[in-house]
């Protein structure tokens, strides 16, 4: 009988896994994939669940790595830390030792081998993924065997999903802790389409906000710098466990019953959030927002230059179609890898997001959104919402077959695969 029920942050998949292991070292990992794999059972790690998609699901043995946090050695600015560890207390660790990240994304629940798993990513045309940070790892494979990658292997396996073993430990190129001065401004969401691509160089890291029902975009430009923090905790909490939790939350939930509350609420978040304002902290401080609430989210990565063509006909769609659209979106920008399942590789690329709290309009809106984002060669984010078939997906990174076959090498009796990985590669 199933003992536990794993659900993902995003309330879009949940399943009944048969058994819950929480080992505590790389051993223990060891012996839970043995069992399982002596009983015919499929086996999947995974950390906060801090996802869209089903990736890390698994009905079989299901293995938490929360167990398996914190640093395991520290040599300049190249770190170990176990792969359970969670980004906010990686971020506490490393400003420490006097170290940053040198890009985060924008929540820091994650664990740090899931967000590597899935291309996760921050906002920067001078930075790649989190992956494109790794410089070894180890894992244990299908067969219980452990192993360290470092040698031309690790482009495939940094962006792994989960089916090419259970992350144990990564190896990060980190960088001296520093603080970054953000600016926000608004634009006409006309001139900022036609603009994107010089707003996009306005700073080291830069990313831009559209509030569907609004006539501007916010801009986002952070940069290094020496100047003393503004940072406030007290500010932060209020704007997660009050405005978030309660107020935003409140008024998504309205919208849901009441699609006519949209056009209001939108108003209100925009007089709130889209103004011009400076603030100055740690990096991970202005990298990180306050957990929002609940949502649904869809992202595609598509090549940088079509940028303008893809968030004009975004706006324009949501426009024609009157869609009644109660979230942002969200665009950022990824500078290449060569990670086989990165959706950066090869080329640059701009991170689209369509996200949107339950609603009317919700299906209509994330269909059209993906049409629109496939007809321009875009790839999903790994870790949220997508429709795409497999044989579609696939065709947008050269090297999935090559990738699938060392798959089915570290893991030949299929442990590892779940309803996620039969669905995108067969």
């Amino acid at each position: 009988m199933p003992t536990t029920t794993l659900t993902t942050w995003g309330r879009t998949h949940r399943v009944d896994v048969h058994h819950l292991a929480a080992p505590t070292s790389e051993a223990e990992v060891q012996a839970v994939v043995r069992e399982a794999r002596d009983q015919g059972r499929r086996v999947r790690a995974h950390g906060a669940l801090h996802s869209w998609s089903d990736a890390a699901l698994t009905d079989g043995v299901a293995v938490t790595l929360d167990g398996l946090a914190g640093l395991v050695r520290v040599d300049g600015t190249r770190v170990t830390v176990r792969a359970g560890t969670r980004l906010r207390d990686l971020n506490h660790l490393l400003d420490a030792h006097g170290l940053a990240m040198p890009v985060l994304g924008s929540v820091d629940h994650q664990s740090v081998a899931g967000a590597v798993s899935t291309g996760t990513h921050g906002s920067s045309r001078r930075h790649g993924n989190l992956a494109s940070i790794v410089r070894s790892l180890r894992l244990v494979t299908g067969t219980g065997e452990v192993l360290e990658i470092d040698d031309e292997r690790l482009d495939a396996l940094r962006v792994g999903l989960g089916a090419t073993g259970i992350l144990t430990e990564l190896t990060l190129d980190v960088v001296p802790a520093f603080r970054l001065r953000e600016r926000t401004w608004t634009v006409p969401i006309g001139e900022a389409i036609e603009q994107v691509d010089a707003l996009s160089q306005e700073a080291e890291f830069v990313k831009l906000w559209w509030l569907p029902g609004s006539g501007r975009a916010i801009v986002f430009a952070a940069e290094r710098t020496d100047a003393p923090s503004t940072f406030s905790r007290l500010g932060r909490w209020v704007d997660e466990r009050v405005v978030n939790r309660v107020l935003f939350r409140g008024a998504l939930g309205a919208t849901r019953f009441a699609p006519g509350l949209v056009g209001p609420v939108n108003k209100l978040v925009g007089a709130a959030y889209f103004r011009p304002q400076e603030r100055v902290g740690r990096s991970h401080e202005v990298f990180h927002l306050a957990m929002p609430p609940v949502h649904r989210e869809m992202e595609y990565a598509i090549p940088i230059e079509q940028t303008s063509e893809a968030l004009r006909g975004h706006v324009e769609r949501v426009r024609r179609d009157g869609l009644a659209v109660n979230f942002i979106c969200e665009v950022r920008f990824v500078k290449a890898d060569p990670g086989w399942l990165s959706p950066a590789h090869g080329h640059d690329v701009c991170q689209l997001g369509a996200y949107m709290a339950e609603s009317r309009d919700l299906r209509p809106y994330f269909d059209g959104f993906e049409a629109q984002m496939l007809a321009l060669g875009g790839r999903p984010h790994w870790g949220k919402e997508f429709g795409a078939d497999g044989a579609t997906v696939r065709g947008r990174y050269p090297k999935a077959e090559a990738w699938w076959a060392l798959v089915q090498d570290l893991d030949p009796d299929g442990l590892f695969r779940n309803a996620f990985t039969d669905r995108v590669f067969g």
